[in-house]
């Protein structure tokens, strides 16, 4: 039943519009493409972030010592945790 029924519709004229629709696919791979492009580097650039933070993780003082080489090289003194924006402890008392 069906085979006869696809032997009977005729197949879509595409001869003009041919070379519109291989572009609109190009188009559309194209978007595809960039689009997984840009999910790539973002997930690098999430797992390189994650990295620095399990390896602050592991060691937390490593990244204040760093900083304050860094300052003592260049003659400046390094920044207190106020300056830095640290949060200031919550008092407990109600």
């Amino acid at each position: 039943m069906i085979g006869s029924l696809l032997g009977e519709v005729p197949a879509l004229p595409l001869h003009s519009a041919g070379k519109y629709v291989a572009g609109a696919y190009v188009v559309l791979f194209a978007l595809v493409l960039i689009y997984v492009a840009i999910m790539a580097i973002r997930l690098s650039r999430i797992e390189r972030d994650l990295g620095e933070l399990l390896a602050l993780a592991d060691h937390p003082g490593a990244g204040e010592h760093q900083d304050a080489r860094e300052h003592q090289d260049a003659g400046e003194r390094p920044p207190s945790a106020h300056e830095q924006g640290a949060p200031k402890p919550e008092s407990t008392l109600a």
